[in-house]
């Protein structure tokens, strides 16, 4: 069983973006059933490969509706996935060249973003967009 779990405090409460979450958790659950599992180069390959493909996906979707609701904090909110996607390209690309293994450390670092970002940044737009009557 993982650790990672979809749980209501995730919950931004846009069913579009609530699912996105869900695949993203769901992305971060294989990837920590194979590294337990110690599959093979080409399992992790593909699903570290997935998940930086879907969060692309999923930041373009947020960033999408909060550019049309002028969400005051788009710019920071912005930086944040910028940085994210820069770590895990990083990652992936040292992964795929043969300069680093995918190990727990990179669960931790997902898992706690993961917790960190949709707890915290994303509860700020969702706030927002309560207020303003959008969701």
């Amino acid at each position: 069983m993982t650790r990672v779990q979809w749980t209501d405090k995730l919950s931004v409460n846009i069913q579009e973006i609530d699912l996105q979450h869900r695949q993203l958790i769901s992305l971060i659950a294989d990837l920590e059933s194979a590294l337990a599992e110690g599959k093979g180069k080409e399992i992790l390959e593909r699903t570290i490969t997935e998940l930086n493909t879907y969060v692309r996906e999923h930041f373009t979707t947020e960033e999408r509706m909060m550019k049309k609701h002028h969400f005051p904090g788009l710019e920071a909110h912005m930086a944040q996935h910028e940085a994210f996607v820069e770590k895990l390209l990083h990652v992936e690309l040292d992964f795929l060249g043969g300069k680093t293994e995918l190990t727990e450390g990179l669960f931790e670092f997902l898992m706690g973003w993961l917790e960190v970002h949709v707890t915290g940044s994303d509860q700020l737009y969702a706030k927002f967009f309560l207020e303003k009557g959008l969701i």
